[in-house]
C-alpha cells in the first residue's frame, strides 16, 4: 500500500477538494491511502504532509476531469515511479492553457493512450514520486505561477528523472489561473537553466515576437 499526498493550493475552491476527496474515495484502500493537504502556498502543504510514496498539486481552480487522479498514479507505476508527470488542463472552449511544453517553450498535446515525454510542465496538476522530492525536496520559493513548475522540472532532470505528460486530457477550468509570463521571468529562469549568453539571445529575440505581434494585432 502506498501513501499519497493531495495538495491543494492557491484558491481552493470547495468543489476542488471535495471532488479530490471523492476521487480518493474511489481508489482501493489496499493500494492507495491519501490524505489532503489544503494551504494557499504548495511548498507549505507539501512540508505539511510530510513523508509520503507520492505528491500531487492540484491547483484550487483546476477541476480533475473523472479518474484524473488515478490516471497519474497508474502511469507512475508504469513508467517505474521515477518520472514526474504532468497533467493536461483544457478551459470552457476546448483549448489546452497548461500542461507539458516542449521545444520554445510551447504546451504539447497529450496522447489519448500513452503517456509521452516533455521538455517540463507548469505544474497546475501533476505527480511528484518519492525518489524525486528526496534528491530536490520542494520548490523552494525560487519562482512563482508557472515558472515554478518549469523550474522544478528542470532540477528533475539534471538529477535524472525526466518530465511525461499523462494521457489525454486530465483537468478543465474557465481560464488559466497564473498570469502570463513575463520577459524578466524568463530571463532569470533561462540564465538559471542555459547561461547568460543564451538567456541573453532568448530575452531579445522574445522582446523582438513581443513587439511584433503587439504591433501587427493593432492593424487587425
Amino acid at each position: 500500500m502506498k501513501t499519497v499526498a493531495l495538495l491543494v493550493y492557491a484558491e481552493a475552491t470547495e468543489a476542488v477538494v471535495a471532488e479530490c476527496r471523492r476521487q480518493a474515495g474511489l481508489v482501493p484502500a489496499e493500494e492507495y491511502t491519501f490524505e489532503i493537504f489544503v494551504n494557499p502556498d504548495l511548498d507549505a502543504a507539501w512540508r505539511e504532509a510530510g513523508e509520503k510514496d507520492f505528491y500531487i498539486w492540484v491547483h484550487g481552480l483546476v477541476m480533475p476531469v473523472d479518474g484524473a487522479i488515478y490516471s497519474l498514479l497508474d502511469n507512475s507505476s508504469f513508467l517505474g515511479d521515477r518520472a514526474l508527470l504532468a497533467g493536461t488542463v483544457e478551459d470552457a472552449e476546448g483549448h489546452i492553457v497548461s500542461g507539458g511544453f516542449g521545444r520554445g517553450r510551447r504546451l504539447l498535446q497529450p496522447d489519448p493512450v500513452i503517456p509521452v515525454a516533455c521538455r517540463m510542465f507548469d505544474g497546475l496538476f501533476a505527480l511528484v514520486p518519492a525518489v524525486v522530492y528526496r534528491k530536490i525536496g520542494v520548490l523552494g520559493g525560487r519562482y512563482r505561477g508557472q515558472l515554478a513548475g518549469f523550474d522544478y522540472a528542470m532540477r528533475a532532470r539534471k538529477a535524472g528523472h525526466p518530465s511525461v505528460i499523462a494521457p489525454g486530457i486530465t483537468c478543465t477550468c474557465p481560464v488559466r489561473p497564473d498570469p502570463d509570463r513575463t520577459l524578466a521571468a524568463d530571463f532569470l529562469l533561462d540564465l538559471r537553466s542555459k547561461g547568460l549568453f543564451t538567456a541573453v539571445w532568448f530575452f531579445f529575440r522574445s522582446a523582438f515576437r513581443r513587439f511584433v505581434i503587439h504591433n501587427l494585432s493593432v492593424y487587425e
